[in-house]
Parts: structure tokens; C-alpha cells; sequence
């Protein structure tokens, strides 16, 4: 289906989390994540009960190996724990700056195909690419965060202190990470057979940035922004990160970003977001907010959206919601934009 509004195309879009596959399927999170016939089968029943419900209006979500974002750092020693009924979690396993710069340094060469991590996703990725013949499955879920995410994830909320103890250690340390993410995401490429530095484009999500005051962003955040990018594309750059302030939007224009993804932001209103940078923006309607609205208020909702200009336009639903009974907040976005139906 095609959207429009004025001539310009909308895109409606809805996100689908990896926690309502789980729960759908009847397993553990810790089963999806550790057992590859559970994952495969979480994948099956998942998906078949999402298109049961709602046809073909909702573009499924593709097979993949389950998402953790912090696979680079698990490699690079962080320990995670696998609850059985929650996310993984890692923790922070640097004790002062000099002891991180020492082990980035010491781990400049690392062989990331000796990582019991990767090799249990490579094995996980080959067995669902042999359940699902017909999906594209590659080599994925293994993840990166970005380079402000991972600092604070490595070593702790003590690297917002290191920011103003000791900057120069801090500005080498992000270096070092950020060299650290983009070979990391070379390996992965490479296993996938794509090319180390993609024509096309990259991404890059990295909330903790929002944790950086925005007069700091120019000495420790867009420096290794931009270095992320130049290792990794020499096309278009894609952002995403939350909960960033106003103050904070001036400097985008500083990474040549070509697209911005705000999403949970509490202080950004479209309003204020054009205001402070001309790059181009989604807008999301929050999983928690939808599943408490009306047919009324999400066609309100989509209608404001839409007048001000914004052409992709989201929102997500996962375990919660289906645990509320409220899937049918999702049709109802959809049906908010019968209207604009071309």
C-alpha cells in the first residue's frame, strides 16, 4: 500500500520487538538466546501468529539471530549473564581509564572468529538459514553499540567522570573504541561477504551520547562520530539516538548525517527538532504511549504528524502488548492513514 500527503509519499511503519517472537512462542528468553532449535522455533511460531492476526497490512519482521547489542564488547571481555526471562545484560568490567586504554591496546589484533560469542552465533546463523530456506538469513544479532554507548558500557558510569578527570585519557580511549567498533563491524561484514567499507551506507546507534552535555559534544562525541563513519562507509550515514535535548541537535550537521533517528526523546518535539538541525527525521509514536490510546487520539496523533511534514512515520509493539490486549492499537495506527491512501 502507498500513502501520501500533498504529493509526497508517507511511510507508515511498524517495528516489530524480538520479545513478543519469545513470548509468543511459549520460551524462555534464555531459550531463544542459547538454544538455536528453541530460537528457530520461537522464529516459526512467532511470526505465524503475528501474520494470523494481521495479514498482510504488517510487514514481518525477518529472521535473524536474537539481537544483543554489546557482542563487540562481550569479546573484548565484558561478562554477560542470561536471565531466563529478560534481556541479557553485561557489566562493566574496567576499573580506571589507564586499564581500558591497556586492554584496547592489547586487543588491537583480535581474532573475533575465536570468540566462543561468534561462534555460537555462526552456528546459530547457519542453522536458521537451513530452517528458513526461503528468508535471506545471514550472519547477524551479534552486535555493536557505538562509541559513547560502549565506553559507559565497558567501564561504567565512572567514564562520565573520566570525561572530566581526565579528558585526554577519555578522547584516547574513544579512539581506541571507536577503531575497536569499526573493525569489528569489518569482520562482520566480511563474513557476510559484503565489502569492509560499505559503498552504500551505515548506521550508527549510540544513546549514551545523550549522556555528554552538548557544549562537550565537539571534544567527545562528533570527533569519533565521524571516525566511525569515514571506517566504515563511504556513503550515506544514518543516526540513531535517544533521549537527546535540543542543545544537542546543532552539532549533527557537524557528522553529515543524511538521515535522524530521535526516537524515545522526551525533550524533543517536532517543533523544536526543526528548529535545530535541517536533517531529515522519523517520528515515533512510543510503544507505552499507544497501547493507552483511542482510535481518536492515534488518527490525531498521525494527522499532526503528517501536517508537519514528517514522511516515515512509527511505532513498535512487543511482548507488553500483547500481554495487554492491545494489537489492535496497531491496526488502528494503520487505519489512521486510510485516509492518505493512494
Amino acid at each position: 500500500m502507498k500513502y501520501a500527503y500533498k504529493g509526497i509519499e508517507i511511510h507508515p511503519s511498524v517495528e516489530i520487538y524480538h520479545d513478543v517472537i519469545v513470548f509468543l512462542a511459549g520460551i524462555t528468553m534464555r531459550e531463544f538466546f542459547k538454544d538455536k532449535a528453541k530460537c528457530a522455533q520461537a522464529w516459526h511460531a512467532g511470526l505465524k501468529k503475528i501474520y494470523e492476526y494481521f495479514g498482510d497490512i504488517l510487514p514481518l519482521r525477518a529472521v535473524s539471530g536474537p539481537p544483543i547489542s554489546y557482542g563487540h564488547i562481550i569479546c573484548l571481555g565484558s561478562p554477560v549473564t542470561y536471565p531466563e526471562n529478560s534481556e541479557p545484560n553485561v557489566k562493566p568490567v574496567l576499573s580506571s581509564i589507564d586499564e581500558g586504554i591497556e586492554l584496547l591496546e592489547a586487543k588491537k589484533d583480535i581474532d573475533y572468529s575465536e570468540q566462543p560469542l561468534f561462534k555460537h552465533y555462526y552456528e546459530m546463523c547457519n542453522y536458521l538459514k537451513d530452517q528458513f530456506p526461503d528468508q535471506n538469513v545471514h550472519f547477524s544479532g551479534m552486535g555493536a553499540q557505538g562509541p559513547l554507548t560502549s565506553a559507559v558500557l565497558i567501564r561504567g558510569q565512572d567514564f562520565i567522570y573520566d570525561v572530566y578527570d581526565e579528558p585526554e585519557k577519555a578522547k584516547r580511549f574513544l579512539a581506541l573504541l571507536t577503531d575497536s567498533i569499526v573493525g569489528f563491524h569489518h569482520f562482520t561484514n566480511k563474513v557476510n561477504g559484503m565489502p569492509a567499507i560499505n559503498p552504500r551506507s551505515a548506521g550508527l546507534a549510540d544513546d549514551f551520547a545523550s549522556l555528554i552535555s552538548p557544549d562537550m559534544w565537539p571534544e567527545f562525541v562528533v570527533p569519533y562520530w565521524n571516525q566511525y563513519f569515514e571506517g566504515l562507509t563511504t556513503g550515506t550515514r544514518t543516526l540513531h539516538c535517544e533521549n537527546l535535548a535540543p542543545a544537542h541537535l546543532k552539532y549533527l550537521k557537524d557528522i553529515h548525517l543524511s538521515h535522524f533517528q530521535p526516537s524515545v526523546s522526551d525533550l524533543l518535539t517536532i517543533e523544536n527538532v526543526k528548529a535545530n538541525t535541517s536533517i531529515p527525521f522519523d517520528w515515533l509514536l512510543y510503544a507505552y504511549n499507544i497501547t493507552e490510546m483511542s482510535d481518536k487520539e492515534i488518527e490525531q496523533w498521525v494527522d499532526r504528524t503528517v501536517e508537519a511534514g514528517i514522511t516515515i512515520i512509527r511505532t513498535q509493539f512487543g511482548q507488553y502488548t500483547c500481554q495487554a490486549d492491545k494489537l489492535d492499537r496497531i491496526k488502528a495506527f494503520y487505519k489512521a492513514f486510510e485516509k492518505y491512501r493512494i
